[in-house]
């Protein structure tokens, strides 16, 4: 062998073949990882602690009043409730020879029945004046007990009034029929138990002390802040169901399930008419609710928690040497083991735990919040659509008098929902493009 011949050690080769970092497999497919023969299969390095992500500012946006927001939504289901009994009990007055003048035929319509429903439907309204008016004269440290005193004087005053008006339409009305009138209330034991506080107030207890994003950097302090939010944004959603579930229930449906039998009208119009007051009165509470600046707040927590993507273990051949730990933020890319399967991590950083569906719906709803609020966006914009093409084509006056309020009313829902959409697709494409400088990805 020549004197000047040097040959490589077989240590130094392998080790030169097998020091790749996390980055050189973070993007190749699963199938294209395989170690040549011969060689060691390749292991992964210490992981590096990742950096927090970078929240792009908020602006200030408007938030509508609760008592403004109260008295539309009040008004809306008392008028649109006004209009089914328009449906129902319409007359022919401008005929030469009828026997009425007024457009309505007053006198079948049940005035306890309008009573019970009345009472309902401003609730909430009648709650948060007497609230407003109690806080201007008593001091602030004493609003809370007195808002308990005014809910509990007023729950006591409706059930009087409720009892009053069901005996009433107990006489005039088969037994069976008053079991409509208490399902909402059993549905309502079922959801919220014995508290009242969410049958008066639409934000419960969270307005005052809304949640907040610590931007924390441990681990189990952003999985524990994840489901505090998760439950919070159920029982927000779920008040929203139930309030335009009720709001539907008892302005569209109560007055056609208390009819009179020989009473003919138009079953298409009155169920069509139930929908839009759902649609509605849902999209509505859901944009005065869920705000930006709420909708905001789950985003941030939802860049720090991140997701995993499963991958496919059979074609591998690289060694994971990482198990998944509950205390560790990982970056990027990172490849973790976790029972016998092998995840890698996305998102700037992650917290979350492999496998977890209740995470990783949460990533995936709240990583981009415009997708939500173009949803209700679409959803909205089709009823309006059709709503136009119905109007266009409708010839009766009762149903142009009805479509033409709805209308209106979506017209204000559809000015906030679409204002709403654009400074969220704006704010986020922004943050987006701001994490893609840093990242270089």
């Amino acid at each position: 062998m020549p004197g000047n011949t040097r040959r490589i050690s077989r240590t130094t080769r392998t080790s030169a073949i097998s020091s790749p970092g996390i980055s050189s497999f973070a993007n190749e497919p699963c199938g294209q990882r395989y170690a040549p023969l011969g060689v060691a299969v390749p292991t992964l390095p210490a992981l590096e602690q990742p950096a927090a992500p970078k929240h792009f500012p908020f602006p200030n946006t408007t938030v509508e009043d609760d008592l403004v927001f109260e008295s539309l939504m009040c008004s809306f289901t008392i008028i649109t409730a006004g209009l089914q009994y328009l449906h129902l009990y319409r007359s022919v007055w401008w005929l030469p020879n009828s026997y009425t003048s007024q457009a309505v035929n007053f006198y079948l319509i049940d005035p306890y029945l309008v009573l019970f429903i009345t009472v309902i439907l401003s609730r909430r309204l009648v709650y948060m004046i007497a609230c407003r008016l109690l806080n201007r004269a008593i001091s602030e440290r004493f609003h809370n007990l007195c808002h308990y005193y005014i809910r509990f004087i007023l729950f006591c005053v409706m059930c009087l009034i409720l009892s009053f008006s069901t005996y009433f339409v107990l006489q005039s009305h088969q037994i069976e029929k008053i079991l409509y009138l208490c399902y909402p209330f059993f549905i309502y034991l079922i959801l919220f138990g014995f508290n009242i506080h969410p049958f008066f107030e639409l934000v419960n207890w969270s307005s005052s002390t809304p949640p907040l994003h610590a931007c924390s950097s441990n681990a189990v302090e952003i999985r524990s802040e994840i489901e505090n939010l998760v439950a919070n944004f159920n029982s927000k959603m779920k008040e929203i169901l139930f309030c335009a579930i009720i709001n539907a229930y008892y302005a569209g449906f109560i007055p056609c399930c208390f009819a009179q039998s020989a009473l003919h009208y138009d079953i298409l119009w009155t169920a069509q008419h139930i929908i839009f007051i759902f649609i509605s009165g849902f999209i509505s509470l859901s944009i005065h609710v869920l705000s930006l600046r709420y909708f905001d707040i789950l985003h941030r927590s939802a860049l720090h928690l991140g997701t995993w993507e499963k991958l496919e273990t059979g074609r591998t051949m690289l060694l994971v040497n990482n198990i998944w730990r509950e205390d560790i933020l990982w970056p990027f890319g990172a490849l973790v083991r976790y029972g016998k399967d092998i995840w890698r991590a996305q998102g700037d950083c992650n917290s979350s735990e492999p496998g977890n569906v209740c995470l990783r719906r949460f990533y995936n709803i709240f990583k981009n919040p415009t997708n939500t609020l173009g949803v209700n966006l679409l959803v909205l914009i089709l009823m309006v659509l059709d709503q136009l093409i119905v109007l266009i084509s409708c010839t009766l006056w009762y149903k142009i008098i009805s479509l033409t309020f709805i209308l209106f009313f979506n017209y204000y829902i559809l000015y906030k929902l679409l204002r709403d959409y654009l400074i969220s697709h704006k704010i986020y494409r922004e943050e987006r493009e701001m994490h893609r400088k840093i990242n270089m990805r």
